[in-house]
């Protein structure tokens, strides 16, 4: 991994990240307590658990640093299979672009085999 920082901003992912965390325990609170009578504020609570992917599809929708191809590569990616692992990279990443090309080859590669 570079030296160079992430090109989502610390702050997007630490407050993102907090906020699914946040919103995770909202849902074990309203599967514990709102077992027999709907709890609505816990349930707006747990929708804070999509925090982080939405926050990740806002930069990547937002972001010019990226080209439409590349986009696409990373909304693939985002919404695939290993949407957590991809994730991760999207918010560690220092290099979007080059992230992306990894994706293209590693899907090509594995749609070859």
């Amino acid at each position: 991994m570079s030296s160079r920082s992430p090109a989502v901003p610390h702050w997007v992912a630490a407050v993102s990240g907090a906020l699914s965390l946040l919103g995770f325990a909202g849902l074990i609170l309203t599967l514990a307590l709102g077992f027999e009578s709907p709890n609505t504020a816990l349930l707006i609570l747990s929708a804070l658990t999509f925090a982080a992917p939405l926050s990740a599809l806002w930069h990547l929708a937002a972001t010019r640093k990226l080209t439409a191809a590349e986009k696409r590569a990373w909304a693939r990616e985002l919404t695939g299979a290993d949407a957590l692992r991809a994730l991760s990279e999207y918010m560690k990443s220092s290099d979007l672009r080059a992230s992306a090309m990894d994706f293209v080859v590693r899907r090509a590669a594995k749609n070859q085999a």
